[in-house]
């Protein structure tokens, strides 16, 4: 992988195949936070996924809304790791946005219709008095691993390239 073109297939690949990312959050006092979300994507550079109000990534995302994602393949060798990284920013979505968020995020979770009709949420899950959110990270910035060598260290270290991605070009993807 080491043109635009194949960073941007590996990276729909990624999307298309992986049920989990890793959101980094920072607190108030500079604290890294990482865990893993289930997430869908939608074609504007939108991540979905739900959580606790109150569980501490969600706490971060109100105190500080910078974060970072990170979705890759754990299941390959070292030779052939591959991830997706973004920068961007997150919130909880108000009530008014939830309907299109959840149809978004249970569609892409559960492409069979019979399955989304037994898994999906209602909207009232996720505000009021509830203690799950829904939250939405706008992404800005992506990078990727890249196979070129390293401009000082050569081929000893992997490193990262920022690319031109958007989510909707992981839409026409076809995994296989």
């Amino acid at each position: 992988m080491s043109t635009t073109p194949d960073l941007r297939a590996e990276a729909a690949r990624l999307l298309h195949t992986n049920r989990y990312l890793t959101l980094g959050t920072a607190g108030p006092d500079g604290t890294p936070w990482a865990v893993p979300v289930t997430y869908a994507w939608d074609d504007a550079d939108h991540f979905y996924w739900w959580s606790a109000s109150d569980a501490v990534h969600s706490r971060n995302i109100a105190a500080n809304p910078a974060v970072s994602l990170l979705v890759f393949d754990s299941q390959v060798s070292d030779s052939e790791a591959q991830a997706l990284y973004g920068e961007g920013t997150a919130h909880a979505l108000a009530p008014a946005d939830l309907p299109a968020a959840l149809a978004v995020f249970y569609a892409r979770r559960y492409p069979d219709p019979a399955v989304r009709a037994r898994r999906a949420r209602e909207p009232a899950e996720f505000q009021g008095g509830s203690p799950k959110r829904f939250y939405c990270a706008t992404v800005h910035a992506y990078s990727a691993l890249t196979p070129n060598p390293h401009p000082v260290h050569g081929n000893t270290v992997p490193h990262r390239v920022t690319f031109a991605f958007t989510t909707a070009w992981a839409k026409a993807y076809e995994p296989g």
